[in-house]
């Protein structure tokens, strides 16, 4: 539209077809720009939005073994609980419940997901389905497969997948109440999988790798979605650090 008004006001002004047209592809450069803004703009999940498809995708991973489990239950349960406070947690818990008799397409799911948000939202929703999922203290090959599933249908690169995977399936293990467990002997593999690298990158592969992932995980990339989440992002971040931390240690890196 600017680009349309902006090449008639040209044309009227000047006199001058050539300079009409010039304008008019000004107007576009501009409309183009402002219309770049508004998609970036809605390029983010709402709070209700990330709500109602986590809870679509952690159903779809806890029905994946055809094993509903009460620690996965409860695990959901805690999570609204410290988000939403007892009566919208009890709302929510009984949207599950229908939700868990449902069969949604995962696709179309993902595919709303892919549209609505960013990589950020989209790392830590991952992240909440491992969470889900080892919440009986193990993933099993069922689970893990369905969650390697919504991983690639939210174009979450199979590199993200795999250092994510490293953080509940390697040297370290999430706990239920927050943190990670130390494993009994050091496993720097683990380490160079969650940073998504080979035991054989340079010291400085090793420090950009370092960089671009903190960029891509830091905390601050979903405060809109509210402090459990970001708790959770702090979570991964905290993980990154030890493994970027013991690696240089292996390494004598500065």
């Amino acid at each position: 539209m600017i680009g349309i008004i902006a090449g008639i006001l040209g044309w009227i002004f000047s006199g001058s077809f050539w300079i009409g047209l010039l304008a008019y592809f000004v107007g576009r450069l501009i409309d183009s720009a402002l219309n770049s803004r508004v998609v970036i703009h809605h390029h983010r999940q709402s709070r209700a939005d990330f709500d109602r498809t986590f809870l679509i995708l952690c159903a779809e991973v806890m029905k994946a073994d055809n094993a509903l489990m009460r620690s996965e239950l409860d695990c959901v349960k805690n999570y609204l609980l410290q988000q939403l406070g007892p009566e919208r947690a009890s709302q929510a818990l009984l949207q599950l419940r229908d939700i868990l008799k449902e069969n949604y397409s995962i696709e179309e799911v993902c595919a709303e997901v892919r549209s609505q948000s960013t990589i950020y939202e989209r790392l830590i929703t991952l992240k909440f389905l491992f969470d889900i999922a080892h919440a009986d203290g193990a993933i099993s090959a069922e689970e893990l497969s369905c969650i390697q599933r919504i991983a690639a249908l939210l174009n979450i690169s199979r590199m993200d997948f795999e250092s994510m995977k490293s953080m509940y399936m390697g040297g370290y293990q999430y706990q239920q109440g927050g943190g990670y467990s130390a494993p009994r002997v050091e496993n720097l593999d683990n380490d160079y999988r969650i940073l998504e690298l080979s035991p054989d990158a340079t010291d400085e592969e090793v420090k950009k790798a370092y960089r671009e992932l903190a960029k891509k995980h830091h905390p601050d990339k979903v405060n809109h979605l509210g402090d459990d989440v970001r708790k959770a992002a702090e979570e991964k971040f905290s993980r990154l650090n030890q493994a970027y931390e013991r690696i240089k240690k292996a390494r004598g890196m500065n």
